[in-house]
């Protein structure tokens, strides 16, 4: 019809949109559109705005009735407790019957903010993964320093706690590392001798390779009370554990306390990711540690090499100079000779023998092969009368078991380096070489060298 004006009310309740006024002074609810009255648990009417919409009994603390003008509309976003849901919002002053009055339309944009939110919560994740992962190599993985990679972690998922718990062949279990948020306390002095039968209920996930999450500690009081016992007196209400493997052998497991709900899917997915490289560390680190080993250690003795040797020396003597120390210097006589007579095979097994003595006579001390036929003894912390007794001691095996030796000997009653000792028993081996040459000069090795003048 000609001149019809609609019911501006009307077009408001055909609205999806939350709308409604309210008075600027006493915040009394004067109008709500259809949608905003069936958010509201009862009626609307004689009710404050920030009762009906926020369920609150005094003015709302983010209320900016101020900063409203009738010229244009305020925009601003909020989240709403009562309701559930992010809103966009849109504010202005209106006359309502010659009152100043506050006309709000909200606008629900929960999906956007939510996928937004995944957006960000998966970048995040992803850079945090990348930050952890590259943090564990700089610091040699499992074996290195884990607390700047724990603490990123319990902060992204606003967590109470990140741990690792290992567990041992005797079946039992040993919390190794842990950070905690502020205010959280520690728990790693409760958590060193627990039977792996309390997490009995988690090892077919960890076979598996599965993370375990619980949502809630409460639904465990009956199912697992050994499991709810553990947990319950830590504070834990949530939590998610990853397990780390060290070839087909659980050897531990990565777990995080108390993660923000909203973000314990995804806490499940990473924690899952991180026990994966980090059992990958554990392989890692063995064939490390058995490299490491290769390059400090003598093949056919198995005692330390020169390189070990030369380790060893630098790392203590820069600690200055020591005493109660001895050092052995040991060169096996006539070695070439039982070679070129017998065969390498049996100047090998003079080796092998010479290094079982030593290590067998001087235990706890360290025995290295310095090459060839040389052989050296550090023996640190002992007494000069044990220390001489093993001397004698080896001396007498070697030479009945293995081959005839040249021995040097210092022991530091006054302080010295470690350097300043090899070299004095370095020099008296020589001496003691000498002395066996010139009383054999039928063996061949060094005999120009060793023999006297005549």
């Amino acid at each position: 019809m000609r001149g019809y004006m609609p019911n501006p009310f009307d077009i408001f309740d055909a609205l999806s949109e939350l709308v409604y006024v309210s008075d600027i002074e006493t915040h009394d609810l004067l109008y709500v559109n259809e949608s905003t009255s069936c958010m509201i648990e009862g009626s609307w009417r004689g009710r404050k705005c920030y009762d009906a919409l926020q369920g609150f009994d005094a003015p709302c603390d983010f209320c900016n009735n101020d900063k409203l003008t009738a010229d244009g509309f305020f925009s601003w976003s909020r989240y709403n407790a009562q309701f559930g849901k992010h809103y966009a919002l849109k504010d202005k002053l209106i006359d309502w019957d010659g009152r100043p009055a506050r006309f709000e339309v909200a606008f629900d944009v929960t999906d956007d903010v939510r996928q937004k939110a995944v957006l960000e919560n998966q970048l995040g994740l992803e850079t945090l993964l990348v930050d952890c992962i590259m943090g564990f190599r700089r610091s040699d993985g499992f074996e290195g320093d884990l607390m700047p990679a724990f603490e990123r972690m319990g902060r992204f998922f606003k967590a109470d706690r990140v741990y690792i718990i290992e567990v041992y062949e005797n079946g039992r279990m040993k919390n190794t590392t842990e950070w905690c948020a502020e205010g959280v306390e520690s728990e790693i002095d409760e958590l060193q001798d627990v039977p792996i039968e309390c997490i009995e209920r988690w090892l077919p996930h960890f076979e598996r390779r599965d993370c375990v999450i619980i949502e809630d500690i409460e639904g465990l009081r009956s199912v697992s009370p050994a499991e709810y016992g553990i947990l319950k007196p830590q504070g834990i209400s949530c939590l998610v554990v990853a397990p780390i493997f060290d070839g087909d052998d659980l050897c531990g497991y990565i777990g995080v306390d108390n993660p923000e709900i909203e973000r314990l899917d995804l806490s499940a997915s990473f924690f899952k990711t991180v026990g994966m490289f980090l059992s990958m560390e554990v392989e890692q680190g063995k064939i490390r540690e058995k490299l490491r080993r290769m390059s400090f250690e003598d093949s056919l003795t198995g005692v330390w090499n020169r390189n070990r040797f030369i380790e060893d020396i630098q790392q203590i003597d820069d600690e200055g100079p020591r005493d109660r120390f001895g050092v052995m210097y040991i060169d096996l006589n006539g070695l070439k000779d039982v070679n070129d007579r017998e065969g390498h095979a049996v100047g090998d097994r003079s080796l092998v023998e010479a290094a079982d003595i030593l290590t067998q006579t001087f235990k706890r001390s360290s025995v290295y092969r310095l090459g060839g036929d040389e052989f050296l003894v550090l023996s640190l912390d002992k007494d000069k009368d044990t220390f001489e007794r093993r001397v004698e001691e080896a001396s007498r095996k070697l030479s009945a078991r293995a081959c005839p030796s040249a021995i040097g000997t210092h022991y530091a009653v006054e302080a010295c380096t470690i350097d300043e000792a090899v070299k004095l028993a370095d020099g008296r081996m020589y001496q003691d070489k000498r002395m066996f040459y010139s009383e054999a000069p039928e063996l061949s090795r060094h005999r120009n060298m060793y023999r006297t003048a005549e």
